[in-house]
């Protein structure tokens, strides 16, 4: 079954829900309301690009458009890629030579016919600069008609921005704020089934069912960008279809990962964590340790983790001050689950992911398992990168 995925990622289908419908309800009112400015807010994913290129599609006809990304914009950029948008080769390099260009276009615009309207995202990563140039547009009259229609668009609260008091020029003129909304699970049944269908598949449940379609609802929180791409991404991975409740992982959920690990803590520093992924861990001083802990208590080779099959060994290398578990002195001890190392000032939780509390085996032959070398061959494999564990277990500091 071939499907288009490019339609299931937002491109070239527009599926409208009752949200972004009454998103572009309120953005008419910028055509009509004398005051002409609106806010559109919506988190990430929440469809408001595709909100703002339905309103250039609906109006263009008949108005001047421009579409800017005003993040990270100075003043000579925005105005520049403004009348670019506007149809304007710029080669003017002087902002108020910039200003005066734009600001005859906007009149004689309005004069004749309507006046521009400008949609403008990002808002709140503009720099000042930039936001002081938008309020000498919204400023711009031709007799009592604003010159310039606006449409300020964000992922965050506009209001902190607009309320400046250096902003009142745009703040006085706005109509009002809208937040677009997720969708409801029946509406993003009927999202996916339409774009399913846009992409050449007739019969939608043959992809998705209705409780996949639920599922994808939940995990996406209804909003279409994140459906979208959850859509994409589970269809190119499947291997058969329709698509199986087990086949959809949840995000959030980590992975499964049965790699037993160590989580390091020293009063006053931040804990760490470390996999055992290998079958050896050398713990010391020394830079040429798996483990190093930079403690003056800490022998340069203090001790070894071995791990087998089913459960950690600690070996303690005959270490100056010695390996503690539980608070206990040990020479060499199976791990169990929340077992805590102690090596100078430093104390390591042993954590298993299944989380099992007791191992049924045997210490192995440590003096046979336990097969160290001295430090020159140490620095050797270490140079020609030869992924084995390499120690010293005869010799003191």
């Amino acid at each position: 079954m071939q499907v288009d995925g490019s339609r299931l990622r937002g491109q070239g289908t527009f599926v409208r829900y009752q949200s972004q419908q009454q998103a572009l309800d309120f953005l008419s009112k910028v055509l009509t309301d004398e005051r002409g400015i609106a806010l559109l807010q919506g988190p990430k994913a929440s469809g408001k690009s595709v909100v703002a290129n339905q309103f250039v599609q609906k109006v263009q006809a008949t108005v001047a458009v421009a579409v800017v990304d005003g993040a990270r914009l100075k003043t000579t950029a925005l105005l520049s890629r403004v009348l670019e948008q506007f149809g304007y080769n710029v080669v003017l390099e002087s902002p108020e030579e910039m200003l005066n260009m734009l600001t005859v276009f906007l009149v004689q615009q309005t004069r004749t016919h309507q006046p521009p309207v400008l949609i403008l995202e990002n808002i709140n990563d503009m720099f000042p600069s930039a936001l002081g140039a938008l309020c000498k547009l919204a400023s711009l009259q031709v007799g009592k008609r604003n010159a310039l229609l606006i449409v300020l668009v964000s992922n965050r609260d506009i209001g902190r921005v607009i309320k400046s008091p250096s902003m009142r020029p745009v703040a006085d003129r706005v109509i009002g704020s809208f937040e677009l909304g997720p969708m409801t699970s029946t509406e993003a049944l009927r999202y996916l089934y339409a774009k399913l269908r846009a992409a050449g598949i007739d019969q939608p449940d043959d992809i998705f069912s209705v409780d996949v379609c639920e599922k994808l609802h939940a995990l996406s929180g209804g909003w279409p960008g994140e459906l979208d791409e959850m859509a994409f991404s589970i269809m190119q991975q499947a291997s058969q279809y329709p698509i199986r409740l087990d086949d959809i992982i949840d995000p959030n959920e980590p992975l499964h990962d049965d790699t037993p690990k160590l989580i390091v803590t020293l009063t006053g520093e931040a804990p760490r964590e470390i996999l055992l992924s290998e079958k050896r861990a050398l713990i010391g001083r020394s830079s040429l340790s798996d483990i190093v802990v930079a403690d003056q208590f800490v022998s340069n080779q203090h001790a070894l983790l071995i791990r087998n099959q089913k459960a950690v060994v600690l070996v303690d290398l005959k270490s100056r001050n010695g390996t503690f578990v539980n608070s206990r002195p040990v020479q060499s001890k199976v791990l169990l689950h929340n077992d805590i190392i102690s090596i100078g000032d430093h104390r390591m939780k042993m954590v298993y992911a299944a989380g099992h509390s007791s191992i049924e085996i045997e210490d192995p032959d440590l003096a046979d398992t336990a097969k160290l070398k001295n430090i020159a061959d140490a620095r050797r494999a270490r140079e020609q990168k030869i992924p084995t564990l390499v120690v010293v277990a005869n010799k003191k500091d």
